[in-house]
């Protein structure tokens, strides 16, 4: 089970930087001596504007959800990322790597995740009924375990060959919302029918474009946002 960590600089080796963004950064380290992924946010903290209902920190909202999710079995299973800590209050003056959050008003926060070789976002090119159908039944059982992936976009669905092993994992749970498990949340039907059928019309339609040979039907789910 993951705990909260306390690192030194000392502890990590940055080798490389794998996306930046506005909200986040994410980095390929060395911890350990095993290659894993770093992805450090930027907190703005609490705002009056927060809508009351969804969780807007994208730190506690992608821990809080491979937490719920690391808890019941899909991390051993291989079906999202492995989550090994959380790093909070990261002091940005000592890590010469995260210059980036030097002029930042509250120290970063950070998780420490799986770091996976050879992933490919699902297209045209690694496109199989199998792997799709994978896909579809992966986020059913995320949904059971009251978790909304939030981004259910193929940039977020990661296919990893290595040797015989064909891995189909969903990654990227900074838009995440981990529900009590009583299913009380007002809005958890409402958002999950949404999630489904953003991914069914997908489906349907990479198989369709697959068959064309080209994307048509799917451009927008590659190149636009859909806020949830």
């Amino acid at each position: 089970m993951s705990t909260e960590l306390t690192i030194t600089p000392s502890d990590i080796t940055f080798l490389s930087t794998l996306q930046e963004s506005k909200n986040s950064v994410v980095f390929k380290v060395l911890y350990q001596e095993n290659p894993c992924v770093l992805k450090v946010y930027h907190d703005r903290g609490p705002s009056e504007h927060d809508p009351p209902n969804r969780e807007v920190n994208l730190f506690i909202a992608e821990s809080t959800a491979y937490q719920r999710l690391q808890a019941k079995g899909f991390c051993s299973r291989g079906v999202i990322p492995d989550f090994y800590e959380t790093i909070r209050n990261i002091q940005p003056a000592r890590w010469p790597n995260l210059n980036m959050f030097l002029d930042d008003k509250l120290p970063p926060n950070a998780i420490l995740i799986e770091y996976i070789p050879n992933m490919q976002m699902i297209g045209l090119e690694n496109y199989s009924e199998q792997r799709i159908t994978k896909f579809r039944q992966i986020l059913d059982d995320i949904h059971e375990a009251n978790v909304l992936h939030g981004d259910p976009m193929p940039r977020n669905m990661m296919v990893s060959v290595s040797g015989n092993e064909d891995r189909v994992l969903w990654v990227d749970f900074d838009s995440a919302q981990t529900f009590p498990e009583d299913g009380s949340h007002s809005r958890q039907k409402d958002w999950v029918e949404m999630e489904d059928e953003l991914l069914d019309y997908f489906i349907v339609a990479l198989g369709e474009d697959h068959r064309d040979g080209k994307l048509s039907r799917t451009v927008s789910y590659y190149y636009d946002y859909f806020p949830l």
